[in-house]
């Protein structure tokens, strides 16, 4: 700009005049400036020409490097964030896929343990029912039996007069069950006298008796006199035979009238039996008198256990000792970390234009 304006002032002052001392300096100052620019300044010029194309060549040269560093980084981060997306979904996959198995796994496991617990749960249900059934049947039987085993006979004589057992001229009340059923053989013999305890007829049993006591003998002299009867219950039990004095009867009282001189006379008496215990009424006086109306009555009261029945044991529940065994297996998960997403790529080096 200072050029041009030296050159314009230059060529203002030539045209005013040529002669003049202040154009001839300055047409030597012109010719100083077209001396500078053509030695200094122009070269100048040329120079920063080549300095700037030379910038410019840098400049495009840098630009490209940049924008090939930020391609290459860009697509190194590209692949490398592509790979950990990839690696990132085939580990879940991996994971879920293990998960599953796994689940399936322990779920048939959890399964077949259950089933089988279930199956044992309703076998020993079934065996302890069975067992608890059969055991109610057997003691619901014996009760049955208990509750269905009766025994009430009574047998009459019209008269007896001599020593020994009372025989009977009949039955007159017979009723006999054992568990249920009536007993092979009759119990009360009228014949023999006895009462026999039949099986399965053990228990306590009221024994009872009546009669008619002559106490007047008619009869004169001491060959002839008799004495008024003593009537006793006799128990045969095994070898041991017992004569019960608290069963004994007998009179010494009366009229001396042959008519009036009965005296109505009974006992009774309480005896724990036995399956073959025979029971009989004794006459046990010699030449004594006769006895009327003879009543003999056996009734078991209250059926035992003694001999005959073991009550069932009712079994009592346990629980049922049930498999337990852990069946459950973690599933293995791969770990994954996220590696450096940075670029690898060297950054580009700016050269500065040489100056």
């Amino acid at each position: 700009m200072r050029t041009s304006l030296i050159i314009v002032s230059a060529m203002s002052l030539s045209l005013t005049g040529a002669n003049n001392p202040a154009t001839k300096m300055m047409k030597e100052n012109i010719e100083d400036i077209s001396r500078f620019l053509k030695l200094e300044l122009v070269p100048d010029v040329k120079i920063n020409n080549g300095y700037m194309e030379e910038s410019f060549k840098l400049t495009i040269k840098t630009a490209n490097n940049i924008l090939d560093y930020v391609e290459k980084s860009m697509n190194e981060t590209a692949d490398k964030v592509e790979k950990t997306f990839q690696t990132i979904a085939n580990n879940i996959t991996h994971n879920f896929e293990e998960i599953i198995q796994k689940s399936s796994k322990n779920f048939n496991a959890l399964q077949k343990l259950a089933i089988d617990n279930e199956v044992a749960i309703a076998n020993d249900f079934t065996t302890k029912l069975n067992n608890v059934v059969a055991k109610i049947e057997t003691r619901m039987k014996q009760h049955e039996d208990f509750i269905t085993t009766s025994v009430a006979v009574c047998a009459e004589a019209f008269s007896h007069m001599s020593r020994g057992t009372v025989k009977y001229s009949s039955i007159f009340m017979e009723s006999v069950l054992i568990n249920g059923a009536p007993p092979v053989s009759e119990v009360l013999d009228p014949k023999s006298g006895e009462f026999v305890v039949p099986p399965g007829g053990d228990g306590i049993y009221h024994i009872s008796y009546g009669v008619l006591i002559d106490t007047f003998s008619p009869r004169t002299g001491m060959s002839q006199a008799r004495m008024p009867p003593r009537f006793a219950v006799k128990s045969s039990q095994g070898k041991r035979i017992t004569i019960h004095e608290a069963s004994q009867i007998w009179a010494t009282v009366g009229v001396k009238n042959q008519y009036n001189d009965l005296v109505p006379a009974s006992r009774s008496i309480t005896l724990n039996l036995h399956a073959g215990d025979i029971i009989s009424l004794e006459q046990i006086n010699n030449h004594a008198e006769q006895a009327y109306r003879l009543t003999f009555c056996v009734h078991l009261v209250h059926p035992t256990l003694v001999s005959s029945v073991t009550w069932e044991k009712i079994p009592e529940p346990k629980a049922l000792v049930l498999n337990m065994t852990t069946t459950y297996v973690e599933p293995i998960l791969q770990d994954f970390q996220v590696g450096d997403l940075k670029s690898t790529e060297k950054k580009p080096e700016v050269l500065p234009p040489v100056m």
